[in-house]
């Protein structure tokens, strides 16, 4: 993924089916689509990731769950859709027309889309036959609205033009926040923006001056709650923290935790996730590499403090330990922390566990039952949970390296106090 500086590189193998069956009860995991299932307007699924990405489905507070997709002996050759209990509607396909010109032309550039509990997708998309090359969009099923386009003006930002556009974040009022490349003459700079009753406005851009001191040098992609919070990581220039997460609202930037401060466990923070999570309570949840700290790498959150949630070389739920954690966390709404992890020495070498209230549990694994009969051979190369407000979590599968197991997506509904 782009600004690659923030990442943690937390790559994840993928692994081989096991023998056994174990771990969560299957029924307690719903099947949201697989490969070969139907495609609205004709087709069927076939893929759900894109090489080198983690797979994003968002889930929302009605179940409803958003996908990337790429479909065989169809219409579309890729799109996204909506999954609505066993129905599927199509909310974006190449070839549908694009709000004010062309059509589009493409969504495996972008395929991390973001959705709220009112049933909209937020999503980037590459667009033929228009000015603009590609846009910020969000769509329903009652239909599709621009949020930003490509070659347009950039507000704020004096002589600036929209040059690239991406991963958008959605809050349940509709406004979108995201990150742009800002052509100025000769020079680009990088900027998020907030988009809100119908305006984009500038939330920071590259080489504005950061609160620690210095001047922000890059971004890591936005995160937006439904207070209109917007949090992310950044890159610092000049004499001052390198690094860090930060907290824009109202116009009013601060930094929440930067690379060199002390960590709760000892030690300082390194590196900081490429994405984080922010729930609508304004709790805040990231993973870390530290440095000389008895722990090289943990998952926090951040309410009235900072706080562990998990730490690499810790005991895992059902056995072993924490080896590697996932690209980021998800959150609840009520603050559960639900993320992706691999365990040595555990019954699952790779599963998804949820933190809640203190206690952290296993909510899928692999070598687990999955609906419909067969086994969780594989999350794929970068596994990934997500997390609605309600506490739902979805996640994906994949074949394994020698085509064992399914590809498809799958759901596990709130459990209570989640």
């Amino acid at each position: 993924m782009r600004r690659a500086c923030l990442a943690v590189a937390l790559t994840l193998s993928t692994v081989l089916s096991l023998a056994e069956s174990r771990g969560a009860d299957p029924s307690a995991v719903r099947r949201v689509v697989v490969t070969g299932q139907a495609v609205p307007g004709g087709g069927t699924f076939d893929r759900f990731s894109v090489e080198s990405l983690p797979i994003v489905a968002p889930i929302n507070g009605k179940g409803q769950v958003a996908f990337f997709a790429t479909v065989v002996r169809g219409r579309a050759s890729e799109g996204f859709f909506l999954s609505t209990g066993t129905r599927f509607s199509k909310l974006a396909a190449d070839g549908d027309p694009a709000p004010g010109g062309g059509v589009f032309s493409g969504f495996g550039r972008h395929p991390v889309p973001a959705l709220n509990d009112g049933g909209e997708l937020a999503f980037a998309a590459a667009i033929a036959g228009a000015k603009a090359v590609e846009g910020i969009f969000v769509a329903s099923p009652r239909g599709t609205r621009t949020v930003a386009l490509a070659g347009s003006s950039a507000p704020d930002i004096p002589s600036g033009t929209f040059a690239s556009l991406d991963t958008p974040a959605i809050n349940d009022r509709g406004d979108v926040a995201f990150l742009a490349t800002v052509r100025r003459g000769r020079e680009s700079l990088e900027a998020i923006y907030l988009h809100s009753g119908g305006k984009s406005r500038k939330v920071v851009a590259q080489g504005d001056p950061a609160p620690a001191g210095g001047t922000f040098a890059g971004f890591g992609p936005p995160s937006l709650n439904g207070k209109g919070l917007v949090v992310f990581g950044a890159v610092v220039e000049g004499r001052a923290v390198p690094g860090g997460l930060f907290v824009s609202k109202a116009g009013a930037i601060r930094m929440l935790v930067g690379a060199g401060e002390d960590t709760p466990d000892g030690g300082i923070f390194a590196k900081f996730s490429e994405r984080v999570a922010v729930n609508d309570a304004g709790v805040i949840a990231f993973n870390a590499i530290l440095k000389a700290a008895p722990i090289p790498g943990a998952i926090y959150v951040i309410d009235d403090r900072v706080r562990r949630i998990a730490g690499l070389g810790e005991a895992a739920p059902g056995g072993g330990v924490f080896s590697h954690f996932g690209l980021w966390p998800s959150l609840s709404a009520a603050g559960a922390v639900v993320f992706a992890a691999s365990v040595d020495g555990g019954a699952s070498p790779v599963a998804v566990f949820v933190a809640n209230r203190g206690a952290l549990s296993r909510a899928a694994g692999v070598g687990d039952a999955l609906p419909g009969g067969g086994t969780l051979v594989s999350f794929g190369l970068y596994p990934f949970a997500a997390a609605s407000g309600a506490g739902a979590i979805t996640f994906a599968t994949t074949p394994d390296a020698v085509g064992a197991g399914a590809e498809g997506l799958f759901a596990i509904d709130p459990a209570s106090g989640r």
